[in-house]
């Protein structure tokens, strides 16, 4: 199986940087070279001029449509030309799917470390505080210490989404937020043109919708007839109800030789020839949780599905049990290898 892997035409000076590192399931990749305004100016106006929308569902733009958002290899939104404007670049490396992190060095030789998260949910809080702009987009600050800032250009106001960068300078650094505005407004302009993107193996889930993938039918018999649906990200979805909830995630991981993703995990036979990991976790509210893995390479790189139920103490329910049946609903609906 091909590991997951991002897809675009990278010109011969693209090979003078450091490789870049990614994480479990996705593919070594260099930064792309569209090049973007190297150094442009992030805009702070506090009235943002760009029309927002706040309809359910809906990006303030097209370009950041969530089945957009999830092909999308956000270490080609950190574009090298813009980083050198901050510092010195150093290897890119990604822990997920809609994240990227670059452990550079800032012009002085400091430490300056900058992670890139797209679809990155957003609290109500959040949004309400983001009265400043970048690239025509809302935006808002949390500068934690003179080291430390995020900095969120919002995307979608319901479910709330945002491209966010996170700034960390370490002690005697530079200021953290002034670079995280440079690198978000080129990240920002660059997700409207053409980035580079995965080209996802047979069977990956990376383009699946967690939130419309599953149905009621199959939460009603843990969480009612009327759950409440909570996104979070472009990759997870839970649902809540009677005192119980589910969840669904899709996840990049290193799979293990033995399969065991926890150590308390025991294997679950869905069916098919297929397998899952199943780990009980008791506790205030006692949680399964049940892994299934859709693709690996022979890096033993790859990703999953992480199926969870999780009700009181007080509610009867076998939660393994109630996985497995959660998982054997919807693994036929998941692109098949």
């Amino acid at each position: 199986m091909p590991r997951f892997r991002a897809t675009a035409v990278v010109a011969a000076a693209a090979m003078l940087m450091a490789g870049c590192a990614t994480g479990p399931g996705l593919a070594k990749t260099n930064s792309p070279r569209r090049t973007v305004q190297a150094g442009a100016e992030a805009t702070t106006s506090t009235e943002p001029s760009t029309k927002q929308s706040a309809q359910a569902g809906k990006p303030v733009d097209p370009s950041f449509a969530a089945e957009r958002l999830r092909l999308i290899n956000p270490c080609a939104l950190i574009d090298k030309d813009v980083l050198q404007t901050v510092g010195t670049p150093s290897k890119y490396t990604s822990s997920s799917y809609t994240r990227c992190s670059n452990y550079m060095k800032d012009k002085g030789g400091k430490t300056l470390n900058i992670t890139l998260d797209i679809g990155y949910s957003l609290t109500s809080t959040e949004v309400k505080n983001a009265t400043k702009q970048i690239a025509g987009l809302k935006s808002g600050e949390q500068k934690l210490s003179n080291t430390s800032c995020f900095i969120s250009a919002v995307t979608q106001e319901s479910p709330a989404q945002a491209v966010r960068v996170q700034v960390s300078t370490g002690t005697g650094g530079a200021e953290a937020c002034e670079p995280g505005r440079t690198v978000l407004e080129g990240a920002v302009r660059k997700l409207r043109g053409n980035p580079q993107k995965y080209s996802p193996p047979k069977g990956s889930p990376v383009e699946v919708d967690p939130c419309t993938i599953v149905d009621k039918a199959t939460l009603a018999p843990v969480l009612g007839a009327s759950p409440r649906a909570l996104p979070f990200g472009l990759h997870q979805c839970s649902w809540t109800g009677q005192s119980a909830q589910m969840q669904i995630e899709f996840k990049t991981a290193r799979i293990p030789k033995d399969g065991k993703f926890d150590t308390r995990s025991v294997e679950a036979d869905l069916g098919g020839g297929v397998k899952g990991y199943q780990a009980f976790k008791d506790g205030s509210f006692p949680t399964c949780e049940l892994v299934v893995v859709r693709t690996k390479d022979q890096a033993d790189a790859g990703e999953i599905v992480e199926f969870i139920v999780a009700a009181s103490k007080e509610k009867d329910l076998d939660r393994c049990q109630a996985a497995q049946t959660f998982a054997k609903a919807v693994l036929p609906a998941l692109p098949q290898a």
